[in-house]
């Protein structure tokens, strides 16, 4: 009864094509041809081409013409006989550390919108901050030939550093700076940020200071976070401080907290390597009924949405992450087309913005 109904539909289907176009029946599974667009139209196979590339040197009325045969056979062009014909594929990798994460969303996202319109498109790629998975992910992405590629991070193993030098295309590096890029970085200094943040607690009066960083998936940023609060607490301030690693989750931040109050020494804030954990130790504090900024202030790294709406809100560091995927983005296009840039390195800076977590009206309850 199936191979009958079957049958059935496929006859009616034939016969519906037949009727309002004209033309033979399609076979189904079969390939349509740049061939198959141009007799549709009833133009020539040039012309075809020239519509699908963009070209003005095609009336109005032929154009719809093309498109409206592409649109009625279906027409796929086959990018990899083009590319191989123009030595271009239309595609970029970039490769990130995690998929839904906000910060690399924003970078990604803003990157396609700046893409997009050249005909470009993105060819995304999550290395779970593993050098040997990266290696993969930057293998299989050159095998397919992309024009560019985009990385997150600025320290690599030797063999994945080697390997995109060699590649024979842009790369650019992004969301840390370094003064000897592999090709471009587009980025700001994790370093000189975290400096900063500790800069504005102890100019704020605080002294007794801690550390809250992540205890795996390890990276460059998060290290010179840490070196940039570490430079500032002993060597500039000279004061005593301590380090904390937990998971990079709200748990994670909950879990420095009770570490804290369990230690039995006397802390006045907490600074956090990522707004994840801030906001997880600033709910951990309002459970506890320990009061956020008297007793314990609070801060993160990222201005993550949830850090302007939170209660109190979080002091943390700012990073213009959609104007770092765009100023990326940007470059590769001027590449492609053909522009050298003198520059090779590309801040976009940061800004430590100071809320209510941090600040206070009198001296503080130190807790214990």
């Amino acid at each position: 009864m199936w191979k009958r109904f079957h049958e059935f539909a496929m006859d009616s289907t034939t016969r519906f094509f037949n009727a309002n176009t004209g033309h033979s029946e399609a076979k189904v599974g079969s390939t349509v041809r740049l061939l198959d667009v141009a007799k549709r139209a009833e133009v020539g196979v040039g012309t075809v081409s020239r519509v699908l590339n963009g070209s003005a040197k095609v009336s109005a009325i032929t154009r719809q013409k093309v498109l409206d045969a592409i649109a009625e056979l279906g027409y796929v062009p086959n990018l990899v006989a083009r590319s191989l014909a123009a030595n271009r594929t239309g595609l970029i990798a970039a490769i990130i550390p995690v998929l839904g994460y906000t910060q690399h969303f924003e970078i990604i996202q803003s990157m396609s919108d700046v893409l997009h319109p050249y005909r470009m498109n993105l060819m995304i790629g999550a290395c779970g901050y593993s050098d040997e998975v990266k290696l993969q992910v930057i293998k299989a992405f050159l095998a397919r030939r992309p024009d560019a590629i985009y990385v997150t991070g600025v320290r690599h193993t030797e063999t994945v550093r080697t390997a995109l030098e060699r590649s024979g295309i842009p790369v650019v590096e992004g969301s840390n700076l370094t003064d000897d890029p592999i090709d471009t970085v587009v980025g700001y200094s994790n370093f000189n940020a975290s400096v900063d943040l500790t800069r504005l607690l102890i100019d704020r009066g605080f002294r007794r200071i801690w550390h809250v960083t992540v205890n795996k998936d390890l990276n460059g940023r998060i290290d010179d976070r840490l070196a940039g609060f570490q430079w500032v607490t002993s060597a500039e301030a000279g004061l005593e401080v301590d380090v904390i690693r937990c998971e990079n989750s709200f748990d994670g931040g909950a879990e420095a907290v009770r570490l804290v109050t369990a230690s039995g020494v006397k802390v006045e804030a907490l600074t956090f390597a990522t707004d994840v954990m801030a906001v997880g130790g600033l709910l951990e504090c309002q459970r506890r009924g320990i009061a956020v900024p008297e007793r314990l202030a609070i801060a993160g790294f990222g201005d993550l949405a949830i850090a302007r709406s939170i209660n109190p809100s979080l002091t943390t560091v700012k990073v213009d992450r959609v104007g770092l995927g765009r100023k990326a983005a940007e470059i590769i296009v001027s590449r492609l087309q053909g522009n050298d840039h003198s520059s090779r390195i590309v801040d976009v800076g940061f800004e430590v913005v100071e809320r209510e977590s941090t600040r206070r009206g009198r001296p503080p309850v130190l807790l214990a």
